[in-house]
């Protein structure tokens, strides 16, 4: 045991994107194994809840070999990236300079380290083509066809972080988490979104693609995920981080509306986003098999931490 904790605490673990919702469910996780986490941010912010160290970096611009070379981490684990802009040329460009143009320059600074690092990139299921008709779940030899512009920055990540790590011999490998959710999820997405509309006490509900299905993980799911495949020398590739079983949105809804017992009426709005995908399911067996995870929080009991505000 011994042993054990000594090489835990001696890791030092760099995480991009600390600010975000996935990466600071990964620092507190870190600080909770009682490994060293080292946050990255720009711009800087005050003390960590977590107690983790704060860095300043600008992935896309900043000069990111000294930083890397100061830090002496042991594994990376990238979380920074934009998720959404507007649907406009600079908003296209402002997602692709924040995932790709980062994620670049940050495995090519890695590249020149005279020592190994383990690195894994955070991409996002928004990276596959819809699913066909009569598919259960969505692997990782599912075509890559995104729907929106996000998930085109996202590929173009991953593809350019696979494509290094082969060339390179780098050690890496690329997590590809479906719809996080829990404690922490920021205000624009579902299902925080639909809480924030219940909590404000309309009569009625009105819900867009009610039978559009998600496979919803919760981000402490997803931090141990990467904490898994952070380890060196650990499995390379690409791996899906999904409960592996889809629920509406009208499912999300209802199960909502128990634990916070609000009773709206149910109305049928406007579709969302027609031209957006109907069901996404992730198949997490790659990652199982290579590191026993798998996702243990319900949905039902990650919306309750959510609406509660159940710290991490």
């Amino acid at each position: 045991m011994g042993s054990t904790i000594q090489q835990m605490t001696g890791r030092r673990v760099v995480v991009t994107g600390a600010g975000g919702f996935i990466g600071a469910a990964v620092l507190r996780a870190l600080a909770a194994r009682g490994e060293r986490g080292i946050g990255l941010y720009r711009p800087r912010p005050g003390p960590l809840p977590c107690g983790g160290e704060a860095v300043c970096a600008d992935l896309v611009t900043g000069p990111l070999d000294q930083i890397l070379a100061d830090l002496h981490p042991d594994a990376i684990i990238h979380c920074a990236g934009r998720t959404q802009a507007l649907e406009t040329e600079a908003g296209r460009a402002g997602l692709m300079a924040a995932n790709l143009t980062a994620t670049a320059r940050l495995i090519d600074a890695v590249a020149r380290l005279p020592h190994p690092v383990r690195v894994v990139v955070v991409s996002s299921a928004a990276i596959y083509a819809p699913m066909a008709e009569g598919q259960a779940t969505t692997g990782e030899d599912h075509p890559m066809r995104p729907a929106a512009a996000y998930g085109v920055s996202k590929l173009a990540a991953t593809r350019y972080a696979l494509a290094q790590a082969e060339r390179l011999g780098l050690d890496l490998a690329v997590a590809v988490p479906f719809n996080v959710t829990g404690p922490g999820q920021p205000p624009h997405l579902v299902p925080q979104m639909f809480a924030a509309q219940l909590r404000a006490g309309a009569a009625a509900f009105a819900l867009s693609n009610p039978d559009a299905v998600r496979d919803w993980v919760d981000v402490r799911d997803v931090a141990a995920a990467l904490l898994a495949l952070s380890q060196p020398g650990g499995p390379r590739g690409l791996f899906n981080v999904a409960s592996g079983v889809g629920h509406s949105l009208q499912e999300v809804l209802t199960a909502l509306c128990r634990v916070g017992g609000w009773h709206p009426a149910i109305c049928e709005g406007a579709p969302h986003n027609p031209a957006g995908v109907s069901r996404s399911i992730g198949n997490p067996a790659r990652l199982t098999a290579a590191t026993g995870w798998a996702a243990q929080i319900p949905l039902e009991d990650s919306l309750r931490d959510m609406i509660r505000g159940v710290a991490l």
